[in-house]
């Protein structure tokens, strides 16, 4: 099971570069088909409501189905904005339907609860999350109409990364530098 998981992980974090590579050798429904069956084998062990099982299996079978029917590499490069708006719903969903992410995980530094000045605080780094994914998926699916497979690839494969890293790191140097002296914290 741990193998099925860092190949998935790896499939992922590497997707724009298979693409790019594979799609010099392979059609796109041949590369589609490959990494969707890579991660319906992952999520069928993974994953334990059968409800959430038939949808991962419906949606991954989908996905199969349009790549392979089309054999149509635009709906590969579109996977990188699939996921970001998939993040911004998740992270949307919990501002509806708290306690959000951002406080979820500040919740294990405080398991005795959250002072309301963090509650706040992460809601706007929420907030903040939805829209760099946004901005992310837009600037993804732009690069996969616009622009070259190899400038779709720097930017889905690199570019991107470095921009959420840039992100997450300024936020917690924000938090431990200057939120956390602020509010005694």
């Amino acid at each position: 099971m741990r193998i099925l998981t860092a190949i998935a992980i790896v499939v992922l974090l590497l997707y724009p570069l298979l693409v790019y590579i594979g799609m010099q050798w392979l059609e796109p429904r041949i590369l589609g088909v490959a990494i969707a069956a890579v991660y319906l084998t992952r999520l069928a062990f993974k994953v334990k409501q059968w409800w959430q099982r038939l949808m991962l299996l419906l949606g991954l079978v989908s996905f199969a189905g349009m790549i392979w029917w089309s054999n149509n590499e635009l709906l590969l490069k579109f996977l990188p904005s699939l996921i970001n708006l998939t993040m911004a719903a998740v992270f949307a969903y919990s501002v509806f339907y708290p306690p959000t992410i951002p406080a979820r995980m500040a919740a294990l530094e405080h398991p005795e609860g959250l002072p309301e000045v963090v509650v706040g605080y992460t809601l706007n780094v929420t907030w903040m999350w939805i829209g760099f994914f946004i901005i992310n998926a837009a600037i993804a699916a732009a690069t996969a109409v616009l622009a070259t497979r190899a400038t779709w690839a720097l930017y889905n494969g690199f570019i991107a990364y470095l921009f959420m890293g840039v992100l997450l790191g300024g936020e917690f140097a924000y938090r431990q530098l200057i939120f956390r002296k602020k509010h005694a914290l």
